[in-house]
């Protein structure tokens, strides 16, 4: 008898009938809360998942394969009580032209002024201001990965000029310089429009704070689409109020959802998305497809798509 399919995610009621289809032959279970998955988890050999509860691995003797709905790994790794032999994937690129498509919305409508002239419809105001041009305008993609590109190309197709941060630069046709991870400040002191996505490992945890905003322009604006935790939003929050930076949008928090009592949802000049960027109509049948795919591969012995270095962690 085949394998049973198992799920765990806040969303587990949507998850019953993709999965169904594309395992016909097997028993599906879908889980929600922590309780239920700490007591089945030592049944489970192929995890479908998104934030899943820590601290349970050491009793999962069966598992084989861990695949994450989206990019990020975060809500999985690091896990001391994880075997190594468990193979991790994510559905890294599924998303690439959706977010790519959400950033860019989100850089034009920074560049355009849009969120001016929406608080100022808020208040019944007729306030007038000269809209930003493209040319001349540099964007700075902060983690050149297959998002970083996707944007990259969009936004040299629409004039932008486009530097960009990589762990281990390598020259792009349409990106005027990529610069090491190391020499982020210089990529910011250069950006009139910042966009972060980095994955969230032990290294960039935190690594955009005071330096960081200090080192960007006065009349900059900064795209989160990356992970709340790699901002620290206490110097998010004293940049905004203090005007060192001109504005800023954020999809990711550390705290999701975003408390109703943050500061932030009233900070000058910052507006809120709800972790909406990387979203399509389908996302949920094109992720487990290819969570199918890589279960057939595990079972045939071979590389699952998409596996995670532990230790880089992604």
């Amino acid at each position: 008898m085949s394998s049973p399919i198992h799920a765990f995610a806040p969303f587990a009621a949507a998850l019953e009938a993709p999965l169904r289809a594309a395992f016909p032959d097997r028993k599906v279970v879908c889980w929600r809360d922590e309780a239920a998955f700490a007591a089945g988890i030592g049944e489970v050999e192929y995890l479908f998942t998104l934030g899943p509860p820590r601290g349970h691995w050491s009793g999962a003797s069966r598992l084989r394969l861990i695949q994450c709905l989206g990019a990020g790994v975060d809500d999985v790794l690091p896990a001391a009580d994880l075997r190594e032999d468990v193979v991790v994937a994510n559905n890294r690129g599924m998303a690439a032209e959706p977010m790519s498509e959400f950033a860019l919305t989100l850089v034009l409508a920074l560049v355009k002024r849009l969120p001016f002239f929406v608080a100022a419809q808020q208040e019944r105001e007729w306030r007038r201001a000269l809209p930003g041009r493209v040319a001349g305008t540099t964007l700075g993609i902060l983690g050149m990965g297959a998002i970083g590109q996707a944007l990259a190309e969009k936004a040299a197709a629409l004039g932008f000029r486009v530097v960009a941060t990589q762990r281990t630069p390598k020259p792009h046709p349409i990106v005027d310089q990529v610069f090491a991870s190391t020499a982020t400040h210089e990529a910011l002191a250069q950006s009139d429009v910042v966009v972060l996505l980095l994955p969230l490992t032990d290294e960039t945890a935190m690594s955009f704070g005071a330096a960081e905003f200090a080192a960007m322009k006065a009349d900059a604006t900064l795209v989160n689409l990356a992970r709340g935790g790699i901002v620290d939003e206490s110097a998010l929050l004293d940049a905004l109020v203090s005007e060192q930076i001109a504005g800023a949008i954020f999809d990711v928090f550390a705290q999701e959802p975003l408390p109703g009592d943050s500061p932030l949802w009233s900070a000058p000049n910052f507006w809120v998305t709800p972790h909406a960027a990387g979203g399509f109509p389908d996302l949920l049948e094109v992720a487990i497809t290819r969570f199918a795919d890589n279960v057939a591969r595990v079972e045939r012995g071979e590389p699952a798509h998409n596996q995670i270095d532990r230790a880089r962690g992604y």
